[in-house]
């Protein structure tokens, strides 16, 4: 089973002209898009690759070879790239930014700010951040 937020060692269970799949094993085949298989190695069939995984828009699993800034259960001073009605947006090393709902913010952010954040999984498995770090120290 493959943890979401963390890096997993994966095999490669198949090769597609968009990507590889990976066994993500109770949870099946998890998508490496194209633009994030290794360049300097060719991936075969079998290979082990270490990824990170995370939920899309639409609750797939995906798997990427970017480095994220922080993990599932982790601390981290992060910056707010962007805020809107939903709550702020921090850049986490990845393509996908990290939402913190307002309702786990400590004090009003504004973009640019940095903040420590906790990261966890919330209710729906969606990687998320909260200011509130009490609870979790």
């Amino acid at each position: 089973m493959a943890l979401i937020g963390r890096y997993n060692s994966l095999p490669v269970a198949k090769l597609a002209d968009f990507g590889l799949f990976l066994d993500g094993g109770a949870d099946g085949e998890i998508l490496l898009p194209k633009r994030y298989i290794p360049r300097d190695e060719p991936c075969a069939v079998g290979d082990w690759l270490n990824v990170f995984i995370y939920l899309d828009s639409e609750d797939r699993l995906i798997a990427t070879t970017e480095k994220p800034k922080v993990q599932v259960g982790g601390f981290a001073s992060l910056k707010v790239v962007d805020i809107n009605r939903i709550g702020l947006f921090f850049d986490s090393g990845l393509s996908k930014d990290l939402l913190m709902p307002h309702s786990e913010e400590k004090r009003p952010l504004q973009v640019g700010d940095y903040c420590v954040v906790h990261v966890y999984l919330d209710r729906s498995r969606r990687i998320t951040a909260t200011a509130r770090l009490d609870r979790y120290l």
